[in-house]
């Protein structure tokens, strides 16, 4: 604003002159009638509202995508409209919006690209974490590691880091670089699966049980989304064969849905059977008939449940279904497989979890490995060659000495 009041941008020279000018002060172009025109005739992508109530879109200006929001839809037209005309900044469209508006366009924008059910955690975090950050302003004064400080007295580091995430994420889909906060060391917590040993125990445990065909498609190193997706087509049984195609997840509304693409690339995969009694249940379940419907009807958590109820009997760890995936990869540790043959049969695409469970084990072994190779140099334990218990070196046990 300058001394003679209310400034604007001419669009076609750029210089400012006063708003209610009719002509540009420097060009001479006329301004009004251009300006009516413009607000008519330029095209703008038509907004989308948010659960926030807001409308939002994007559109192209100088080169650039701008993000513009508004409270209203009349409102954001002409925002979007003076924009792109130049008769206002690009950087105006930014401080009406609020952290929660943001981190809405940024779900919607991701809807069609992420699975539904990292989308369905992704409004969860949206609902339920950063409540009175959600309603603060962007262009607002925000304490953000206040905010990461507050949030950690409710619930736990992984879930605030998650959350965080999105945010940052959200932020920087505006424009906004990500504020610099310090985050809490998340500390990993390991999963329980089975040794080979307690997988027979499990096996016994499990037979007759509603769960048992998932359970088995579990042993095998299917995931939970894997298994639910699952259908008679997919098996082979003459070459003994799981065909993994698909994933069925849980979307934002909590109904199952069934997706074509596997968690990772590798993840779509040729199983091979190795358990004798899945090939009974599969027999049993029809398949092999080009039928699409399910093998596994059962929901995540009813399986969840039933598989731990069945350890809890057993007197074993409470794996759940993914706990047995892990000890998929146990047992080929204990049966000589190499890393990358079990991640190639798992469908791991990354080797974190397979190494880790290999070197757990590893470690759990490093005494034997020390005994066998003491065995092979001959090594006999000095405690078997000390004397007995109250007697000398050099003496009898009755003490005379000789």
């Amino acid at each position: 604003m300058s001394a003679g009041g209310i400034m604007m941008r001419c669009p076609h020279c750029k210089f400012e002159t006063p708003e209610f000018s009719i002509f540009c002060c420097h060009c001479g172009e006329r301004l009004k009638k251009l300006k009516r025109e413009r607000t008519i005739a330029v095209p703008v992508p038509k907004p989308q509202r948010l659960p926030s109530g807001s409308w939002t879109a994007q559109l192209m200006t100088d080169g650039k995508r701008v993000r513009v929001t508004a409270d209203s839809e009349a409102e954001y037209y002409a925002k979007a409209r003076a924009i792109k005309t130049g008769l206002i900044e690009q950087k105006a469209a930014g401080p009406s919006m609020t952290v929660g508006a943001a981190v809405d366009a940024y779900i919607e924008s991701k809807s069609r690209v992420l699975s539904p059910s990292t989308i369905r955690g992704y409004k969860s975090l949206r609902k339920h974490r950063f409540s009175d950050l959600m309603r603060r302003n962007l262009a607002g004064r925000i304490d953000w590691q206040r905010a990461v400080n507050e949030e950690l007295a409710d619930v736990g580091p992984k879930t605030v880091k998650n959350a965080w995430r999105l945010i940052t994420g959200a932020l920087q889909q505006q424009g906004v670089e990500a504020p610099a906060v310090t985050l809490p060391r998340v500390v990993r917590d390991e999963r329980p699966w089975l040794d080979f040993e307690q997988i027979g125990q499990f096996l016994e445990a499990v037979r007759g049980e509603p769960c048992e065909l998932a359970a088995l498609l579990a042993l095998h190193g299917l995931r939970l989304s894997e298994v639910l997706a699952l259908t008679p087509d997919k098996i082979d049984l003459a070459n003994g064969i799981i065909r993994v195609e698909g994933a069925a997840v849980l979307d934002a509304d909590g109904i199952l849905t069934r997706k074509a693409a596997n968690k990772t690339g590798s993840s779509r995969r040729a199983v091979h059977i190795v358990i004798p009694r899945l090939v009974e249940l599969l027999q049993a379940a029809g398949t092999g008939t080009g039928k699409a419907a399910p093998l596994v009807v059962q929901r995540e958590k009813r399986l969840y449940d039933e598989i731990n109820k069945v350890c809890k009997r057993a007197g074993l760890p409470l794996v759940g279904v993914h706990g047995l995936r892990h000890s998929f990869a146990s047992l080929a540790y204990h049966l000589g497989w190499s890393e990358a043959s079990t991640m190639r049969e798992g469908g791991w695409s990354n080797s974190d979890t397979v190494h880790r469970i290999y070197t757990h084990l590893a470690e759990a072994d490093a005494g034997e490995d020390v005994e066998r190779m003491r065995a092979f140099f001959g090594w006999q334990d000095p405690e078997e060659d000390a004397p007995p218990e109250g007697t000398e070196e050099g003496t009898e046990t009755g003490g005379i000495t000789q």
